[in-house]
């Protein structure tokens, strides 16, 4: 059997066998000396003797040697200096398969972010999380306290049980001003349920269950603690308690949701103390539960228990936990409303990411067509002397291979690049989001099979057909894939589907241009200039719901008489905040009926809010300054009103709903609640004063300073801060932003999906342009003969130019008239993702059509222009 060491030390063997044949050589020939024969003769018959000494060494050395590998590095050689000679070539391969690559490796850091990467814990195989179900079978995304704690006792399939609050405020107090940060409550178990590895310290023990101990995210540790390594036993301050740190997180753990930014952790019994909302309320789910798989028990055995224990919970208390069941997911799993939407986004961006592939796939098939085309001599001669059809094939799927790599390494530093331009975009959410995407080893991998595998499959076809030449006719120069007389051909083929390909991006991205431009031109029913917000959480920083209307008018007063400043007013919910708290309302002194009552926005404001905002006030008043004690006032907007009392007067009348019975005092313009494209819907503004502290809620976003101001905001926004912590230097200064600002954030849907669109149309239309270029470019060379005869018998120029003109546009003409019932298509299914867009747009489908044909007569001019610059002579010389 052959070995490593054999095949290392062929050059010392072949060496020594050569000289232990000049030894045997000479030995004969003394002995054909005695013989009596010449020395010229002696020689000859030695050799004769012997036989062939190169046959031999030749022998050996194979023998000695890894033939297949022999064979591919000697093609690899070959394939890398045809590359070498091909410069142009290797550039367009690895641009067109760069982009194709980059656009889907994006795609797939998304995938890989939001479903592939599981939480960095111990054995995530065996961690799940168990929502609780209703009686309709239902998930709730979160469970009540009481059920967890039943869970924990009873279930006997799980080696531990923990749970933990979404998220919960903080004001961090330390060096410089004070921040707000969001954090978790969890069980003291929790850390060893999840089994995370700590980078200092270590997580909570059950004896600390009312400690005030706290867990720092490996952020938070470096940037507000500067890498402290020292941090572990040290205390810090949090919403005015103080907390001992116990331990810092690993890098890249934020809490076992996926996307949700968690920066510290504390035990559950001190949300109490940071938190207003109760957690042994029975009827408050706010809690996500999680549990660990003893490795003996299957998933099904474990999903029959808690069956079980949910029909225990259930008969303990019918009442309140009518038809209770649980289900087990995944740990990190994404949060059931989102997973149907991001299936339908993801599914959709990677049928345009594979539109983008599927152009530069065609261009490239085209290139090595062309390539292929160029060798169907050196095929010919090489099959005739002998050489397999394998032994052509491979260094074609060789080449194409390698081509494909260096457009998968091109591609990736473009994902790179463009991962960090997402960065950009930032998300007007109350709550931390981490959407950072990144390339890891995923995405790396992903890359590199979907490079190698594009490149052999555009590989394989001309490979195949280059390696089937009519040897007769290759030895003259003929091609198989191009016979006199024929109109089509596969190139051409590829360049339709290019083109009609482009035709369905560009008119998807026309759709989404469009919808930006229009929602950008949206009026939201407030001023957009001219608005600063400037946010503060009282209720999270030590203050009682009784004190809270104190401070706010403290601030605003003192806000209000700054230089500059028109009005002030606060609000619990700035509109467009893709968020914001709603109930249902129904006529005073009627019974709620869940099916019949009004769904309605709530935003509780100060006296002067719709002065400061610019909305419109239609009929009645502005809400009054009054005692909370007395009856509840609105205002309602348009659609409200009509919702609610249609033709009626709204003005006088009643509505009851979040606990309370509201007094209508005015109607005003319908604004824009959560998103810009959204249609006009209820809202209802009830006196801020009034309702602080009702049902024991506290705003997610803080209490919000909508400031109308003239003149420049630079000073303005400081001095602002400054008043603001006159009155507690101990509150957290957050959300500062102008508000045309905000609506561009708040515009972050329409502007993300424009620039992938955008950047991938731009993508699909450089693709096109190029592989039209490259098809009108080679079938002049091949015709430049044809071109000669023309012009000297009489054609003139100008013909030669249209000539090649009306078959570079033909192929336009057929790709425009396939890819329009493609576009029309692909224009409903956009049209039913995304709010605002029409799938009859005619400004999209005529504009599109026209700026495709002006590119593709560029693309076929130059070329054309060539064409018509050949001399006769030069031409008719040509083979």
């Amino acid at each position: 059997m052959m070995s490593w060491r054999r095949f290392f030390r062929r050059k010392h063997r072949d060496a020594e066998l050569q000289q232990e044949v000049k030894v045997h050589i000479e030995e004969e020939i003394a002995e054909n000396l005695e013989r009596g024969m010449s020395a010229a003769e002696s020689r000859r018959q030695a050799y004769l003797k012997f036989g062939n000494v190169q046959r031999m060494r030749e022998e050996v050395w194979r023998k000695n040697s890894f033939v297949e590998m022999q064979s591919l590095l000697r093609d690899l050689k070959d394939v890398l200096r045809r590359l070498k000679h091909a410069p142009t070539a290797v550039l367009t391969v690895t641009v067109s398969l760069g982009l194709g690559i980059a656009s889907n490796a994006v795609i797939f850091s998304g995938l890989n972010k939001l479903v592939l990467q599981k939480p960095p814990v111990g054995d995530p195989a065996s961690l799940v999380e168990v929502f609780s179900t209703t009686l309709h079978g239902q998930k709730t995304q979160t469970t009540a306290l009481p059920v967890y704690e039943a869970v924990r006792s009873q279930a006997k399939s799980f080696s531990g049980v923990a749970a933990y609050d979404v998220l919960m405020q903080g004001t961090l107090a330390g060096e410089g001003e004070p921040e707000r940060v969001w954090g978790q409550s969890t069980t003291t178990n929790f850390f060893d349920v999840a089994q995370l590895p700590m980078r200092l310290g270590r997580g909570f023990t059950r004896h600390e269950e009312y400690s005030p101990v706290i867990v720092l995210s490996y952020g938070l540790w470096r940037q507000s603690f500067h890498g402290d390594e020292e941090i572990v036993g040290k205390t810090m301050a949090l919403s005015g308690r103080t907390f001992t740190v116990v331990g810092v997180t690993m890098p890249g753990f934020h809490g076992m949701n996926r996307i949700v930014d968690a920066k510290f952790w504390v035990p559950l019994a001190q949300q109490r103390e940071l938190s207003p909302d109760s957690l042994h309320d029975p009827t408050i789910h706010s809690l996500n539960v999680i549990a660990r798989i003893k490795p003996e028990v299957s998933h099904a055995d474990a999903a029959a228990e808690l069956n079980t224990v949910a029909n225990r919970i259930a008969a303990s208390d019918a009442k309140l936990y009518p038809g209770l069941g649980f289900v087990m997911e995944d740990a990190g799993s994404l949060p059931g409303p989102a997973v149907q939407k991001i299936k339908i986004l993801l599914a959709a961006l990677t049928a345009v990411a594979l539109l983008v592939l599927c152009i530069a796939g065609s261009n490239v098939t085209n290139l090595l067509l062309a390539r292929a085309m160029a060798r169907h001599r050196e095929m010919a001669v090489r099959i005739a002397l002998g050489a397999t059809r394998w032994q052509l094939i491979r260094p074609m799927l060789m080449e194409s291979a390698l081509l494909a790599v260096g457009g998968g390494v091109f591609g990736i530093a473009i994902t790179m690049v463009g991962l960090r331009a997402l960065q950009g975009f930032h998300i007007p959410s109350p709550v931390p989001i981490d959407m950072s995407l990144n390339v890891n080893w995923r995405v790396t991998l992903y890359a590199f099979l979907l490079s190698v595998g594009v490149g052999l499959l555009c590989g394989i076809g001309p490979a195949f057909a280059a390696t089937r030449p009519v040897v007769p006719n290759a030895l003259k120069g003929e091609s198989t894939l191009e016979r006199p007389g024929r109109q089509w051909n596969l190139r051409n083929v590829l360049v339709v589907v290019q083109i009609s390909a482009c035709l369905v991006l560009l008119c998807t991205t026309g759709l989404y241009l469009h919808n930006l431009a229009d929602a950008s031109d949206v009026d939201p029913g407030f001023r957009t200039h001219g608005i600063f917000m400037i946010a503060i959480d009282p209720v999270h920083n030590g203050y009682k719901a009784e004190e809270v209307p104190v401070l706010l008018r403290r601030a605003r007063e003192r806000i209000t008489a700054l230089s500059g400043v028109v009005s002030a007013s606060w609000t619990d919910t700035v509109p467009l905040s893709m968020t914001g708290a709603g109930d249902s309302f129904h006529p005073a002194g009627k019974a709620a009926d869940e099916q019949r009552d009004l769904r309605s926005y709530v935003f509780s404001v100060s006296p002067g809010y719709f002065d400061t905002m610019g909305t419109a006030l239609i009929a009645g008043k502005d809400l009054n300054r009054v005692d909370p004690n007395m009856s509840k006032q609105a205002v309602v907007n348009e659609m409200f009103a009509k919702k609610m009392f249609g033709t009626r007067n709204a003005l006088g009348e009643r509505v009851s709903g979040r606990g309370a019975t509201y007094e209508i005092v005015g109607v005003v313009k319908n604004t824009k609640s959560a998103f810009m494209l959204e249609e006009d819907r209820p809202i209802i503004y009830t006196g801020l004063e009034q309702n602080i502290g009702l049902n024991n809620a506290s705003p997610p976003m803080g209490y919000s300073l909508m400031v109308h101001y003239e003149g420049s905001m630079a000073e303005l926004a400081a001095a602002m801060r400054k008043e603001i912590h006159a009155i507690d230097p101990k509150l957290a200064v957050f959300n500062e932003k102008e508000m045309k600002e905000h609506i561009n954030d708040a515009l972050i849907i329409p502007r993300a999906e424009s620039a992938v669109f955008g950047t991938f149309g731009l993508a699909g239309l450089l693709l096109a342009a190029v592989g039209l270029y490259g098809l009108m470019s080679y079938s002049v060379q091949r015709r430049t003969h044809e071109i000669g005869v023309r012009l000297a018998l009489g054609a003139t120029r100008g013909g030669v130019q249209a000539l090649v003109m009306k078959q570079g546009m033909t192929l336009v003409g057929i790709a425009a008239v396939i890819g329009a019932p493609l576009a029309l298509a692909a224009s409903k299914i956009a049209s039913k993702l995304q709010y605002g867009i029409s799938a009859y747009d005619a400004v999209t489908f005529t504009c599109v059509p026209v700026f495709l044909a002006a590119v593709a007569l560029v693309a076929c001019c130059i070329p054309a222009v060539r064409a018509a610059a050949i001399e006769p002579q030069t031409a008719l010389r040509h083979e």
